[in-house]
Parts: C-alpha cells; sequence; structure tokens
C-alpha cells in the first residue's frame, strides 16, 4: 500500500474516532443511579450490584481493579450515585473515598417502621416518612427492616434505605435459620411475628429464650399469649402499663383477646430475638411478669404467678426504703 494512502487512512481514523466516541458516549444515560452500599459487602457484591444496574460493563473488570490496587476491602459503606458515564476507575475511586457528608444512623432492636421513619427524618434532609412508610407497607415489611448501624448520605432515597434494611435482614437470616423455622413448624413470617414480641418483651439477653419457651409453650397449649406488648402497638402509643380497658381493645393484635400470634410482626427484631424464636429455652413456664429492674419473674403455673406478681408490688412499694423481698 502506498505511502500516501496509509497517510490518508491514518488521517480518516483520527477524524473518525472521536466522532464515533462522541455518539457512543453522549448514547449513554447521563441519568443518576443510587447504588446502597452496606457495611461488610464485598467488593464481590458492590461489583454485582453496578453490573446489575448497567453502570459497568464488567464486573471482573472492576474485581481485577481492585485486587491489583490492593483496595478490596477498602470500599466504603454509603449510598452513591453514579450514571453511564461515569468511567469504572471514576465509580472505583469514589466507592474508595468516604463520602465527606455520609451519616452514621443507628435503628435500635425493636423498633416499628413508623419509629424508623422519625428517626431518618430527624438525620436526613429532606426525608419523607410518608414515602418511606409507603415502601415498607407496599411490601409488607413490617419487622424485616433489619435494626442495625447504616451509613446514609444525606440526600439518600426513601425506597432505598428501605431496600437496604431488608438487604441486611436477608444477609442475617440464614439458610439454616429457615430450614429451623420448617423443623419446628413454623414459616418464617410467624418466626419473626413471635420474634418481634419477644424484643418487646425482653431487656435482658439471656432471658430471650426463656421468654421464648413461655410463648412456645403457650402456642402449644393453646392458651392466649397474652403479651402487653402486641396491646400497645394495637392501640399505637407507649405506657409502662396496661389497664383494664386497655386489654379489651378491639384489634387482631390484642392478643389478650384472641388466641395464637397476631397477623404479622409488632417491630423489627434483632438477630437474637429472632435466634430465641427459633431456639426457645426447654422449660415448662407460662407466665412471666417485668420485676422492676429489667428482667423478669417466670412461674409454670398460675399459683407461682400470682405470688410473682406479689413480690414485684412490694418490692415496687418498698424501694424507697431500700428494702426488696428476693425471689
Amino acid at each position: 500500500m502506498a505511502f500516501k494512502t496509509k497517510v490518508k487512512i491514518v488521517c480518516a481514523l483520527f477524524l473518525i474516532l472521536p466522532v464515533s466516541f462522541g455518539i457512543w458516549y453522549f448514547s449513554l444515560s447521563k441519568e443518576k443511579v443510587r447504588v446502597a452500599v452496606q457495611k461488610g459487602d464485598s467488593a464481590s457484591k458492590t461489583a454485582q450490584q453496578l453490573k446489575d444496574k448497567d453502570l459497568i460493563y464488567s464486573k471482573n473488570l472492576f474485581l481485577a481493579l481492585t485486587r491489583i490496587t490492593g483496595s478490596s476491602s477498602k470500599i466504603k459503606a454509603g449510598v452513591y450515585q453514579f450514571s453511564q458515564r461515569n468511567t469504572v476507575f471514576g465509580i472505583w475511586s469514589d466507592l474508595i473515598t468516604p463520602p465527606l457528608d455520609v451519616l452514621r444512623i443507628t435503628v435500635p432492636e425493636g423498633s416499628t417502621a413508623k419509629q424508623i421513619s422519625e428517626i431518618m427524618e430527624s438525620k436526613l434532609e429532606n426525608f419523607n416518612k410518608e414515602k418511606f412508610l409507603s415502601a415498607v407497607q407496599e411490601q409488607n415489611l413490617e419487622g424485616y427492616l433489619m435494626p442495625e448501624t447504616y451509613f446514609l448520605n444525606p440526600g439518600a432515597d426513601e425506597k432505598d434505605i428501605v431496600k437496604m434494611m431488608k438487604a441486611e435482614f436477608d444477609k442475617k437470616v440464614t439458610d439454616e435459620m429457615y430450614a429451623r423455622a420448617r423443623e419446628i413448624g413454623f414459616s418464617m413470617k410467624n418466626v419473626i411475628t413471635l420474634a418481634s414480641i419477644i424484643e418487646k418483651e425482653a431487656m435482658k439477653d439471656e432471658e430471650r429464650p426463656i421468654i421464648s419457651s413461655v410463648f412456645h409453650n403457650r402456642l402449644r397449649q393453646m392458651v392466649k399469649l397474652e403479651s402487653c406488648a402486641t396491646v400497645l402497638y394495637a392501640m399505637g402509643i407507649v405506657k409502662p402499663h396496661l389497664t383494664n380497658e386497655d386489654i379489651k381493645f378491639n384489634s387482631p393484635y390484642n392478643t389478650y383477646l384472641h388466641s395464637g400470634l397476631p397477623p404479622g410482626p409488632i417491630a423489627n427484631p434483632g438477630i437474637r430475638s429472632i435466634e430465641a424464636a427459633l431456639y426457645p429455652a426447654s422449660t415448662d413456664k407460662l407466665f412471666f411478669v417485668a420485676d422492676g429492674d429489667g428482667g423478669h419473674l417466670f412461674a409454670n403455673g398460675f399459683k407461682q404467678h400470682a405470688e410473682n406478681r406479689k413480690i414485684v408490688s412490694e418490692n415496687t412499694r418498698a424501694k424507697k426504703s431500700g428494702k426488696t423481698r428476693k425471689r
């Protein structure tokens, strides 16, 4: 091929390639897509999320980049926004650089969706409680929003937060737990419902399996659960004690009126309460009463339960004098 022809071809390529690149680049969507990275997420999981959202062409290329640079474990938790016009290097760089405005938000165990929405509203700018609660209700996710410490950007989207919390639930509730639920004849919904009641009743970790055994025993013997926590959830209030009028409150969630478990979870339980629901202690206990110091007194029968209630009542009256009756 003549030298002049080669020159013409090279010149043509210099003209065509930038134009072609420009056409390709501007064909890519510039719409921002949110990517939620939770604490503990692996580089592979993050890469898969980026690939699923069409933000990177190759998952393997992204993982190779993290391995070569030694940054596989340096991806920071947070909610990011990328478009298809971001390069894989730009995305990688943002993910290993902690956002300056990331917020650390802790959701306590036993929080309801409504309480979670209030926590988020107090921390995040322009957070819409109604949008958050609507997303929870649409997917029936009360009970499945895993309590945890989350790292979020101030402008995090409500639906992304719901998705992130459910993903944390799916990460912590293992296949073995689902197998155990089947073993004891429970659906996972029933496990989470019972766990949510345990979460609201228990104050001490060591008592969770015992409280669970009380409820399992009652369910087995077809005795009403009579959990104050379910009544308070039904009434939508928080108070230290129920009145005789309260326990008559008309709701399917009132376990003083209705046998068995309520229709669904009354809160979002932590993993310890879920484990307690799956693995109750082996006891014959059927009753418990709060002892006023964060724990409970347990009883096999009503006579012993009445005695325990008397002890608690006497101790409450005697606290001012410092003389309490021990059990």
